[in-house]
């Protein structure tokens, strides 16, 4: 009978140690799982975003740098690194367009995301708690026509649409994309007259919204327009596609100097990952500053990169123009006014920013803390 109880004891003893030992290795997982966060990032397959992509493509390569992205699944899963310190667990997600990032930020399902500009200040408009960062580009966009047309700069398109019986129709892909913007603002300081009415035959230029990106090259061929004003790689694939030929740059539309910098595509965070997890949101912006400089001094290897996430062929990423860096300059900030005002002025902004100018929306649109931490300033 003593027998069976000390039996009894021992495996109850035993029970209790493997209970006790389960407990303890399944609450060590549980605060490895929850040592770092898990942060989704959104991007969209453009050469705009090519930053993220070429942080992603050379992952352990930027060790030496500091900031780096240890490889878990390529083009998926990284683990952000700062030296050898785990930060982050990094998941890259994939999304149509600047609104469909948006709305799954403010749905709580993305964290960090590279999206334009225009994109972000609608979003908060909207009551959406989100940051912009730092820009990842600027510039980048072109004036495209037929490949037969006797103009090959500003001077002499200028001229065409003044010597023009009927209005010069001019393609572009969205209302509040950059481009349009952009030209619209030049147009405005050549004294150049444009409508988007198109029984209004007294502008010299006719503006005509193509709905989006992929009609840009159709709408050359078609002769549905005389020319369009388009994002990279989209003037680069004109040219290498044998549809039209790049008149210009719209950087080097007059007067000089004042179109550089020009904002399209930035880095951005909700509120919640920044108050929770700034040390990730810097380490993140880092990340973005080694791979945008490496893009800015590596053109040929930016561009392959390029062609290899997006599918651009390797010669259309090569003829890119974009200027990659995270600095938000003054004249980026300042040009960034031109895009808030034309949302302002089509009623895109009606909610929080419904009565309020570009200058006093700067601490709900913009943290720059981390990009000036970064460059010292």
């Amino acid at each position: 009978m003593l027998f069976r109880l000390k039996e009894k004891n021992i495996r109850l003893v035993l029970l209790l140690l493997v209970l006790t030992l389960m407990v303890g290795c399944s609450g060590s997982t549980e605060a490895d799982n929850t040592e770092i966060p898990d942060l989704k990032v959104a991007y969209v397959f453009t050469n705009h975003q090519t930053p993220l992509m070429v942080a992603a493509s050379r992952a352990e390569a930027f060790e030496a740098d500091g900031t780096w992205l240890k490889t878990v699944i390529e083009r998926e899963q990284y683990v952000l690194m700062q030296g050898d310190e785990p930060i982050a667990n990094i998941d890259l997600i994939v999304n149509k367009n600047g609104s469909e990032t948006m709305t799954m930020m403010t749905q709580g399902h993305v964290d960090l995301a590279l999206a334009s500009s225009a994109a972000f200040i609608a979003a908060v408009d909207k009551g959406a708690e989100l940051k912009m960062l730092c820009p990842v580009h600027t510039e980048g966009i072109g004036l495209v026509m037929a490949q037969d047309a006797d103009v090959d700069n500003w001077e002499a398109f200028a001229s065409m649409t003044r010597e023009s019986d009927a209005p010069v129709m001019v393609g572009y892909h969205s209302p509040t994309s950059a481009p349009v913007i952009l030209f619209a603002a030049a147009l405005d300081d050549a004294g150049l007259s444009y409508t988007k009415n198109p029984d209004d035959v007294t502008a010299d230029i006719l503006l005509v919204d193509l709905k989006g990106t992929n009609n840009l090259l159709p709408a050359l061929t078609s002769q549905q327009v005389e020319a369009w004003v388009g994002p990279s790689p989209y003037p680069e694939l004109a040219v290498t596609e044998g549809v039209g030929k790049m008149v210009l740059d719209l950087r080097e539309m007059p007067p000089a100097g004042k179109w550089h910098d020009f904002p399209c595509c930035v880095a951005g965070a909700t509120q919640a990952a920044i108050e929770n997890h700034g040390e990730a949101v810097e380490a993140f912006t880092r990340l973005l500053t080694v791979a945008a400089d490496y893009a800015a001094n590596h053109p040929e290897e930016a561009a392959q990169i390029t062609s290899d996430f997006t599918g651009v062929s390797l010669e259309a990423a090569r003829m890119s123009e974009i200027k990659y860096t995270t600095n938000p300059s003054e004249t980026w900030v300042t040009n960034l006014g031109l895009v808030y005002d034309v949302l302002h002025e089509s009623d895109g902004l009606n909610e929080q920013f419904a009565d309020k100018s570009y200058v006093e929306t700067h601490d709900e649109i913009f943290d720059f803390s981390f990009i000036h931490s970064i460059m010292g300033q």
